[in-house]
């Protein structure tokens, strides 16, 4: 029997995927071809190659970078049964891109600086308090996730409100560093105490061996809610394997594959027949509620006002 291939354009480099690439390889005779491109590249390559596609499937790490570009066509809709009882902002509209893991934004907390879980914040707002001076960190505008996260809150409570709010942290004394990954290992390197990352980012750091906790944020009714962004999958239009595609996307949104990504990497499934383990449950999580088409449309003057207010990324980055 002639073995399948599949090609894949990857924008999601952390945590690697390789272990799940291999498995479809084993379970269905399809070689897995991956190239690995930086995220914010990822969405331009295909553009480029759009008339002789050489990517059959886009991994990568933000929907609202892949939202941002679906009105130009370059993904092939495909609706596997589970992905059409998704919520609306964990797919587009037309399914032409499917979230296969939920990355809601925590508080990691430094244990040896905050031993005790009542001292550890409730709120956002709280990390402008004068006993977290200096101590509280997050990623530059080269993190999806900060540049999403802000526009959530922009959206849900007005430019004032959110502006306001980040002025306030940077007075404070907030840390910036280059990547998620940067942030949390930072968190006990250099003594912060807290650190707003991806919830997997605390997950994968607790296992490392790190003194670390998680404060869930905003999360009483009628609260701010926290963001919620998804890493997404898509089979790209004009794929030359479309069928080795789409039984891919069926793999990865699979109860056992979803159930697989929260054990390895702390990341949260979007398929509600997952076993989430010690990760917290899609279902369980208030989510800043405001639609993907509003933080999408706010993504770029978001990103500006970050970059002004001292978010844009290292020299060199």
């Amino acid at each position: 029997m002639r073995e399948a291939t599949l090609r894949v354009y990857s924008g999601r480099n952390r945590p690697d995927l390789t272990p799940i690439y291999r498995l479809f390889e084993r379970l269905t005779d399809t070689r897995v071809e991956v190239e690995m491109i930086y995220h914010l590249d990822v969405e331009r390559r295909l553009a480029e190659e759009r008339h002789d596609p050489i990517a059959d499937v886009l991994v990568t790490n933000s929907q609202v970078a892949v939202e941002a570009v679906r009105g130009s066509g370059l993904f092939e809709p495909y609706a596997p049964e589970v992905a059409r009882g998704f919520d609306e902002w964990l797919r587009a509209p037309d399914h032409s891109w499917l979230s296969f893991a939920a990355w809601p934004r925590t508080a990691m907390i430094n244990r040896r600086l905050l031993p005790d879980p009542a001292s550890w914040p409730r709120t956002l707002e709280e990390l402008a308090a004068e006993r977290f001076r200096g101590k509280i960190s997050m990623a530059t505008t080269n993190e999806e996730t900060t540049v999403s996260q802000w526009s959530a809150i922009r959206a849900a409570r007005g430019d004032d409100f959110a502006w306001h709010l980040l002025d306030r942290l940077r007075a404070n004394g907030l840390r910036t560093y280059g990547s998620n990954k940067a942030t949390r290992e930072a968190l006990v390197r250099e003594g912060n105490a807290i650190a707003l990352v991806n919830s997997s980012n605390y997950h994968v750091f607790l296992m490392e061996g790190n003194p670390v906790g998680e404060a869930w944020l905003d999360q009483e009714p009628g609260g701010l809610g926290t963001h919620v962004e998804a890493h997404v999958v898509a089979v790209v239009k004009g794929a030359r394997h479309v069928e080795a595609a789409r039984s891919f996307v069926d793999f990865l949104l699979s109860a056992d594959t979803q159930t697989l990504l929260a054990r390895m990497f702390g990341e949260t499934p979007v398929n509600p027949a997952a076993i989430t383990g010690s990760v917290r449950p899609l279902a369980q999580i208030r989510r800043t509620a405001v639609a993907l088409a509003k933080i999408t449309e706010l993504r770029d003057s978001t990103r500006a006002q970050l970059a002004k207010r001292g978010f844009a990324p290292p020299a060199g980055d």
